[in-house]
């Protein structure tokens, strides 16, 4: 699909906020018809379990920022 990201960046504020919302709901109903909440909320719990079993693959914050800077 074409589209010109200089038209879509020109858009007022309003007719942005209606495109970003018909997008996200786009996403969220493929996404949901795809992922059952039970998947979902499995995947959460092992993303969970996987932060607090090793806390140490983490980066903090603010490394991250320095890193983009």
């Amino acid at each position: 699909m074409a589209y010109d990201k200089e038209e879509l960046l020109n858009l007022p504020i309003k007719e942005k906020l209606d495109l970003v919302e018909a997008l996200w709901d786009s996403i969220e109903e493929g996404y949901l018809k795809d992922n059952s909440i039970e998947t979902v909320g499995k995947e959460l719990d092992r993303r969970v379990k996987y932060i607090d079993d090793f806390p140490e693959t983490l980066t903090p914050w603010e490394k991250v920022k320095e890193k983009l800077k």
